[in-house]
């Protein structure tokens, strides 16, 4: 069976660091090509054909295609990161018999929307009307659902949490480069966590994206400022993607009176927009993470996979790291307590757990490929596999 996945590449070698779509669309690609199904990319952007050593990974892996060149052989269509107009979807589906198109969220469309029609003037939202299917990603159950289900105008059977995809295999490739003659001759760290250093001399770092409501640093910050007034001892904390608040008198309004503020020797940096890698390896210890509406993201299986104590309040893995639930701030100071000072006596067992945890999210989880071949199959009306609809966190696929 031939499926493609939608994305938008605009510009020659752009990063896939840039946002989680690109990242997304390529996951899927393994794990459906990991199933038996010849999965490729096709595009939506500006960029041309042909792609080799237009896009930053192997096309023979990972191949790339033009809507119009692909239109008549695929069988299957994955809107992810570029969606189209229902008119697309009746030319395409016009071409064959049995075609047909899902749409794969990846982001929280409610909050999305929500933001974008208090706070942004233009754009326009596009929920189209002749879909087969909507699947989207399991930590936006609460929100997208019933929301997606009403504005694209489906039966409650035809929308559904899929299990969520992730790989190293990118992380491996950007890590890679850290173990080059040049690196090693610079004394250039490696983004690996490190055992050994003094509390005093840990750098913390937070890598929320600062843009919406559901993943900012203030808790993290909150929960740095709690562990230092209460005696704690570190060198710095790292906020990422921060600088543009720096520009906001409500925001220093907001920090002024804390003594992470005002402290001295200065213990507060704020971070342009760095790949993950380049951070770790440059000045992080120990990662803090905080999410609303939001429990999984690919920066906390990253920082995982890379042996880093991770602080965080993302219930649907919370069973690795340093878990603190909601907003509790004083739990996730306590949380941050242990990291810092007791993380160093535990390495091995926190390394085998997250190893576990990881495991779900992988091709390695034979249930998460059976549970994409039976989403498939039923879609495409082989065989009806009766599948429900309940997620569940602890193994990353159905009840």
């Amino acid at each position: 069976m031939n499926i493609g996945i939608t994305l938008h590449l605009n510009d020659e070698n752009e990063s896939i660091w840039t946002n989680g779509i690109k990242l997304n669309a390529l996951y899927l690609v393994k794990a459906l090509k990991a199933i038996g199904y010849n999965a490729y990319i096709i595009n939506a952007g500006k960029l041309e054909f042909p792609y080799e050593n237009k896009v930053p990974w192997d096309i023979k892996d990972f191949p790339v295609f033009d809507w119009h060149a692909t239109l008549e052989k695929t069988d299957l269509m994955i809107w992810l990161g570029a969606v189209y107009t229902d008119k697309n979807i009746l030319e395409f589906k016009s071409l064959g018999k049995n075609k047909k198109v899902i749409k794969y969220v990846c982001g929280n469309n409610y909050i999305h929307d929500l933001e974008a029609c208090m706070f942004k003037e233009g754009g326009k939202a596009c929920y189209n009307q002749e879909l087969d299917e909507i699947w989207y990603v399991p930590q936006h159950e609460e929100t997208n659902r019933e929301y997606l289900r009403v504005l694209h105008n489906l039966p409650a059977n035809k929308i559904r949490p899929v299990p969520f995809i992730w790989d190293p295999v990118f992380l491996d490739i950007t890590s890679g480069r850290y173990n080059s003659l040049q690196a090693l001759e610079h004394d250039i760290e490696v983004p690996v966590y490190k055992s050994g250093k003094k509390n005093k001399d840990k750098n913390l770092s937070c890598f929320e994206p600062n843009i919406s409501a559901q993943k900012w640093h203030i808790n993290n910050y909150l929960i740095v400022e709690d562990y230092l007034n209460n005696g704690g001892e570190f060198k710095k904390l790292n906020i990422l993607m921060g600088e543009g608040l720096l520009e906001k008198d409500y925001y220093i309004s907001l920090i002024e009176h804390t003594t992470l503020f005002k402290s001295d020797p200065i213990k507060l940096t704020y971070q342009p927009r760095l790949e993950a890698v380049d951070a770790f390896a440059g000045f992080t210890d120990i990662v803090l993470a905080h999410q609303t509406l939001n429990p999984l993201n690919y920066s906390y299986l990253d920082a995982l996979y890379l042996q880093f104590p991770l602080v965080h309040n993302a219930e649907m893995i919370k069973d690795a790291g340093y878990y603190y639930r909601g907003n509790n701030i004083g739990s996730g100071s306590r949380q941050l307590k242990l990291a810092i000072e007791s993380h160093d006596d535990n390495i091995e067992s926190y390394n085998e757990n997250s190893e576990r945890v990881l495991t779900r999210y992988t091709i390695y989880n034979e249930g998460l490929l059976e549970t994409y071949k039976q989403l498939i199959e039923t879609t495409m009306e082989i065989k009806d596999h009766k599948l429900g609809a309940m997620y569940d966190w602890k193994t990353n696929l159905y009840k």
